[in-house]
């Protein structure tokens, strides 16, 4: 219970003080139906982001090679569907990001690619694991459409969003550790298999 109420208490101070949000990150944890507890934090967008990849099982959903090792560090690899259907499993107003959600946090660290100064680099950077952010970005890799193999595991993290190009395509945000920089990209077939964090907004006080 005292928990309970300082976490709120700590909110409610967030909520306050949103004019100067890049000192107001509180974290907890959340759970899911699987047993997986997640850490969570007020990003200074004001919402609340999971700092961890997402790991419920649900159909179409996959750990990397198929060896459940991976999905211990790096969450599951979702569809489109079977990514914004896990986010909602986790109740209370979670759901998965959109183009101007992820927009609006990495703005904060310079801006992915299309948007930045150096390339997305600062971003990159700030976001990934390790990084003053406290996101914890990973590069889970991905599984491909056309015969579901497993390709590029640290070497990208391809997390989805909601927002769609048209009925077979949507947009992701990219983390290359070649380049080091974060790219919001175009074109990811629905059906292949990508990271998840999800996000909660904050009531508005």
């Amino acid at each position: 219970m005292r928990n309970k109420l300082l976490n709120t208490l700590l909110l409610s101070a967030c909520i306050y003080l949103m004019s100067n949000p890049a000192k107001c990150q509180t974290q907890e944890t959340i759970s899911d139906r699987d047993g997986n507890t997640y850490s969570v934090r007020i990003m200074p967008d004001g919402n609340q982001w999971m700092t961890q990849d997402l790991n419920i099982r649900v159909d179409s959903s996959w750990c990397f090679a198929d060896d459940p090792a991976n999905c211990k560090v790096y969450g599951r690899l979702y569809t489109y569907a079977s990514a914004a259907e896990a986010c909602e499993m986790l109740g209370d107003g979670w759901h998965l990001p959109s183009r101007k959600d992820w927009e609006g946090l990495s703005d904060h660290y310079g801006g992915a690619s299309n948007k930045s100064k150096d390339g997305g680099k600062t971003a990159y950077k700030a976001l990934q694991t390790g990084g003053e952010s406290g996101f914890n970005a990973t590069l889970g890799g991905n599984r491909e459409l056309s015969d579901g193999k497993y390709a590029r595991l640290n070497a990208h993290g391809f997390y989805w969003t909601t927002t769609e190009i048209d009925a077979l395509t949507a947009w992701n945000f990219n983390f290359g550790a070649g380049g080091k920089a974060l790219h919001c990209q175009d074109g990811m077939g629905k059906l292949e298999g990508a990271s998840v964090r999800c996000i909660r907004a904050l009531a508005k006080r």
